[in-house]
């Protein structure tokens, strides 16, 4: 899906630390779920841990769930304020630029996997800026296909270039966890000491 690309948009971007926390200038942006200053965490993190906590999230998570609400310090990793337009080119609203992404990418990956999905609504989206006219968005969203009951969670990586046509780098369904019941689990430890005891009485 990425072969054409430029290596900028599908290399991994590490995070890095852009304000420490009372270092924020009054012109920047702040993340709407940031760690206000008067909210100390359990434990109070220097500047270094709080990058290897961010760059640890980053890594497991491909860019997609990050906590922020764990940190005082901003990072070029940010979550996206559907009420902030600060991204998107007006009069298209942030939300109806991540709708339009998530549309474009889910139409992509039908295409590729041969599937009928349909697009339902973004959950969230994470982003970092570029060096270029271009924003990276890491973006969650729910599509339902005919055949199944409820939605599932699909995550795109799509490179947003303001007077350019969208680079949609990714897109795949989030792995349904299989969650077993616990009726299930104590009907199953019930019978194993009747079977140790029909086994031992032979």
């Amino acid at each position: 899906m990425a072969d054409d690309f430029p290596d900028w948009t599908i290399e991994d971007v590490s995070p890095y630390i852009k304000y420490e926390a009372g270092s924020v200038p009054e012109y920047a942006f702040i993340p709407c779920i940031r760690r206000s200053e008067d909210e100390g965490p359990d434990q109070i993190l220097t500047p270094d841990e709080e990058l290897r906590l961010m760059t640890k999230q980053v890594t497991e998570t491909q860019g997609f769930d990050m906590d922020f609400k764990q940190f005082h310090c901003i990072f070029n990793y940010l979550p996206l304020d559907f009420n902030e337009n600060d991204f998107v080119m007006e009069p298209e609203t942030s939300r109806e630029l991540m709708d339009r992404l998530s549309r474009g990418a889910l139409e992509g990956y039908n295409e590729r996997e041969n599937t009928r999905y349909g697009f339902v609504k973004v959950i969230k989206a994470n982003l970092y800026t570029t060096a270029t006219t271009a924003v990276m968005y890491f973006i969650t969203f729910e599509g339902k296909d005919p055949s199944y009951d409820q939605p599932r969670g699909f995550r795109a990586k799509v490179c947003y270039f303001y007077h350019e046509p969208p680079k949609y780098i990714s897109c795949n369904l989030i792995p349904e966890t299989k969650v077993r019941s616990i009726e299930a689990a104590e009907k199953e430890g019930a019978k194993k000491p009747r079977l140790t005891e029909e086994l031992a009485s032979v």
